[in-house]
């Protein structure tokens, strides 16, 4: 691979580091911010939506952008556009609506370097593309954890603004270097997809066939209704949607409520905090994907049953949160529940994508990814803010936390689709049903089982189902044959 590949990869590897500081400066820092900025819990928690909000408005439609522009161009007004909404962020307002427009395009920045870096690698990366994606997608938590810290030191000893002006700061140099030393023909995919499609000998109209494309000819209703038919990849939606929701609230709020209703000090609680919340998704993660490959692939019966065990504990973890006083015994049973909420993404994903028809697979990842932002991502913050403005802390945890026993429910309704789709089978023993090999083979599994490192932010990664697609043979499943 050319040294430039390999350059300019280190500078997208940078920017995913940077442009998710600002994810960890503000839970690291929201007594600070609430008292400088005169914000109410609940204004504050608006703050923490809107972002996701601009993410999930761009991706509508940040895909086909790429296919009708230059990439390079749109990339760099997404490196101006996160410059001025960070620099816009920590100024006083007599409103509070400019806070929320700084944020929201905060989001709106983001979206694009989010949706085209995971494409470029796919594209560029060469044979090393797998283990480029898989390191791509988890310097996102590390970029969290590291706004967490620096936010911390920074707003014990001088004010909290500087932790954004210093990832302004920081990521400056990062967009000097892209928009003055980056080729355009070493970024644009579109080109570097015509020149294999020359070599090949395939027409370079079948460009629109990209990867950021859905790729099919049936109508978007006649998709969205063949998907959401599929109730098993409906009910796995629904449950991570609800993980994301819980983790979100989580990352956002919990140094507030362990300094104010654990009564510990702030300087214990961040140095705590960002220690359980980077170990424990990423080995929750790592262990979930081992435990599902030992058990034999993600089509198993048995990989569901072992997502309902998953999210018992996880019940079980967030039951004494809301009525403990005790920092260390919340703080420990914040960590059991992320561990196993980790531990249950890479078989969920993989029981998701491997429960839908071949054309569909990227349409479904598609509708996922916006799924998980509307009713995951997004509301979390502000639900949590909401309740704590008008009822109180106490009862904001408690229904954050109690909220997982919906993914319970929903995960043993899962677990009721497939023994029907199972008997089903057995009733039909000669019928010939059209499935897919399971997603994630042993060279595919840390692809996907990456994904829970998205808990802080959720990339737009819509390369990365087309390019396991890709990869998939269908077959035929005889109606005989169980998967037990």
């Amino acid at each position: 691979m050319e040294i430039k590949y390999k350059w300019i990869y280190s500078l997208i590897l940078s920017t995913n580091v940077l442009i998710n500081l600002d994810h960890g400066i503000i839970p690291a820092a929201t007594k600070q911010i609430e008292t400088s900025l005169d914000l109410s819990a609940e204004e504050l928690g608006y703050l923490g939506s809107l972002v996701y909000a601009g993410i999930s408005l761009v991706g509508l439609f940040g895909g086909k952008l790429f296919l009708h522009f230059n990439a390079k161009l749109i990339v760099s007004i997404s490196y101006f556009g996160m410059l001025g909404s960070l620099l816009m962020f920590p100024q006083h307002y007599k409103s509070s609506w400019l806070f929320y427009l700084s944020r929201f395009l905060t989001g709106c920045a983001q979206a694009p370097m989010m949706i085209y870096f995971p494409v470029w690698v796919d594209n560029f990366g060469g044979e090393s593309k797998t283990i480029w994606l898989t390191i791509l997608q988890g310097v996102i938590p590390l970029g969290i954890f590291v706004g967490y810290v620096l936010s911390s030191v920074i707003s014990s000893i001088w004010n909290w603004q500087l932790a954004f002006y210093a990832q302004v700061a920081l990521l400056i140099p990062c967009a000097i270097s892209f928009i003055f030393f980056v080729r355009t023909k070493d970024f644009e995919i579109k080109r570097a997809r015509r020149s294999k499609l020359d070599k090949k000998s395939v027409n370079p109209d079948d460009l629109g066939s990209s990867m950021l494309s859905v790729g099919s000819h049936k109508s978007y209703w006649h998709m969205m209704g063949e998907l959401y038919s599929i109730k098993l990849w409906l009910c796995c939606t629904i449950v991570i949607s609800i993980l994301y929701f819980i983790v979100t609230g989580i990352q956002f709020w919990m140094t507030d409520y362990m300094i104010t209703e654990m009564h510990q000090n702030q300087k214990t609680v961040n140095i705590v905090f960002a220690v359980v919340s980077i170990t424990a998704p990423v080995f929750g993660c790592i262990t979930g994907g081992l435990i599902a490959q030992k058990l034999g692939g993600y089509e198993r019966t048995k990989s569901l049953y072992i997502c309902v065990i998953y999210c018992f504990i996880c019940c079980l973890s967030a039951v004494p949160v809301p009525f403990t006083d005790v920092f260390w015994f919340g703080a420990l049973c914040v960590w059991f529940l992320l561990f196993f909420g980790g531990a249950i993404v890479p078989p969920l994903i993989g029981i998701m994508l491997s429960s839908v028809p071949k054309h569909l697979k990227a349409f479904a990842n598609s509708n996922t990814t916006m799924f998980q932002n509307l009713f995951g991502f997004l509301p979390a913050p502000s639900i949590y803010g909401f309740l704590m403005e008008r009822y109180s802390a106490k009862v904001a945890v408690f229904a954050l936390m109690y909220y997982s026993f919906a993914g319970l429910l929903f995960m043993l309704i899962a677990v009721y689709f497939k023994k029907q789709e199972i008997n089903n089978r057995k009733n039909n023993p000669n019928a010939i049903i059209n499935r897919t090999e399971s997603v994630l083979e042993d060279q595919e599994n840390f692809n996907i089982t990456d994904r829970v490192l998205q808990y802080g932010d959720m990339p737009l990664s819509v390369s990365l189902a087309q390019h396991i697609d890709d990869q998939i043979p269908n077959y035929e499943y005889e109606g005989n044959k169980e998967q037990e």
